[in-house]
């Protein structure tokens, strides 16, 4: 570890460089602007790297560009498979940047860009830390698997089905994902498992144009108050979730993961202050961690109708728009859910509701006491030198539960972001010591997995 380490720091600034020629590439999946482009040059930094990578089209609406890629040995008797993702947020709103935004920039130790922590330079990590062994040592003490997503953002339409149909092609003994920021203390974080979401588009109509509110009020459906009203039927007086049978099935903590959420470091009433806030939001009763990894949620995202302008505009709206996400735990089926939301609706009298069911992630976790997880543990120990936090399941949510459930393969994320990342916000950034000690633990970690 010693020569590889060393060899990290020498190569620092080139890996950087690299790094950058990809951050460079736009590649909005939204407006799938770029992504086939992106594909293309992770392609060729694996095989600059010695590994063997190459293009799957994946099928579904896009077909997109699965970047796959493989290293192996003959004595290596494990094989990790690493998930990361292609595509990035958009940009917008463009303003808001301190500098252009698919313009590596570094200031204060930091590189700005648009996917340089979600998920570029994080996923680059385990790339470096793979040509940092071959360098070397020759070959790595692991076989490796890559699996970059180009739907990541979008959802992952296209993932699971994809999966399930190259079980052999991915199958690895463990896998790791590095995404999403470390623990708000600024120490590095283990996580087992993540929530699942559903991303969803409600609609209301009214009269099949906007009225005066004076010629037409009274008599004519308003349909931001149908929306409104509806809304007021999902949620009871203490916050909690009021479809039927929406929580019937959620897995509660074991008594080691309520051991473990406990000890993670929290300081509330500095939560409360950052945010400018004076209390939490209902239920009471429940812990701010296990709300963020143990209860499911519903949250109105956006609300579009009438007019928002300045001044006035004395109007009846015609239509009304709402973006919802619901967060999903355990034992909750994205489209067992989806279905009670509608029949909630016709049950209350809403069966005019529209509902599109845009996305969603089944929720995973991998079992806290999973012999692998040590392993990863002295990982983080080795390249970044801290002792981590370990995370029961983090509140966000991706398509972990395409390798966990699909493939049955046990998987750990290692965030390797800074804690104020600022990732799907303006001025994007990876800390220049986060990108070196990501790197660092990617690599300790093959040798740990050898052992």
């Amino acid at each position: 570890m010693e020569a590889v380490f060393g060899h990290i720091d020498q190569n620092l600034s080139r890996f950087m460089d690299e790094l950058f020629i990809v951050l460079r590439q736009p590649s909005i999946s939204a407006r799938w602007e770029g992504v086939e482009e992106c594909a293309t040059l992770v392609v060729t930094a694996m095989q600059q790297a010695g590994i063997d990578a190459r293009i799957l089209r994946m099928g579904g609406r896009r077909n997109g560009p699965l970047v796959f890629g493989e290293i192996s040995h003959p004595a290596n008797s494990r094989t990790l498979l690493v998930y990361g993702h292609i595509d990035v947020q958009p940009p917008e709103p463009l303003d808001a940047w301190s500098s252009p935004p698919f313009e590596p920039t570094i200031r204060n130790g930091r590189i700005y860009c648009r996917g340089s922590a979600d998920n570029k330079g994080q996923f680059f990590c385990h790339l470096k830390a793979v040509e940092s062994w071959l360098h070397c040592h020759g070959r790595v003490p692991v076989n490796v698997k890559f699996m970059l997503d180009p739907e990541e953002e979008v959802g992952s339409p296209s993932l699971r089905s994809f999966v399930a149909r190259n079980r052999e092609l991915f199958h690895a003994d463990v896998a790791v994902n590095s995404d999403g920021p470390m623990d708000a203390s600024g120490r590095p974080r283990v996580c087992f498992g993540n929530r699942g979401v559903l991303n969803i588009e409600v609609r209301a109509k009214g009269a099949n144009q906007d009225l005066h509110s004076g010629n037409f009020g009274g008599p004519m459906p308003n349909a931001a108050w149908r929306l409104v009203d509806f809304f007021s039927t999902l949620r009871k007086a203490d916050g909690t979730i009021a479809i039927e049978g929406f929580a019937d099935a959620i897995a509660t903590p074991t008594a080691t993961e309520r051991a473990m959420m406990e000890a993670m470091p929290f300081d509330e009433s500095q939560s409360l202050h950052k945010y400018g806030l004076t209390h939490f939001a209902p239920p009471d009763g429940v812990t701010y961690m296990e709300k963020i990894m143990f209860r499911p949620t519903l949250n109105i995202c956006g609300i579009a109708s009438g007019y928002g302008g300045e001044g006035s505009k004395t109007v009846i709206p015609s239509r009304a728009m709402a973006k919802i996400d619901i967060r999903l735990v355990m034992n909750q089926d994205p489209e067992d859910i989806f279905n009670k939301l509608v029949l909630h609706a016709r049950a209350y009298g809403f069966a005019d509701i529209e509902f599109e069911l845009l996305n969603s992630y089944h929720p995973s976790r991998t079992p806290v006491d999973h012999p692998f997880a040590r392993r990863f543990t002295e990982a983080v120990r080795k390249g970044f030198g801290e002792e981590p936090v370990l995370v029961p399941s983090a509140g966000g949510s991706f398509p972990g539960a395409a390798i966990r459930n699909v493939l049955g393969t046990p998987m750990f994320d290692l965030p390797y972001g800074n804690a104020d990342e600022n990732n799907h916000a303006p001025d994007e950034n990876l800390s220049i010591a986060c990108f070196r000690n990501g790197i660092r633990t990617s690599a300790a970690l093959l040798a740990e997995l050898a052992a």
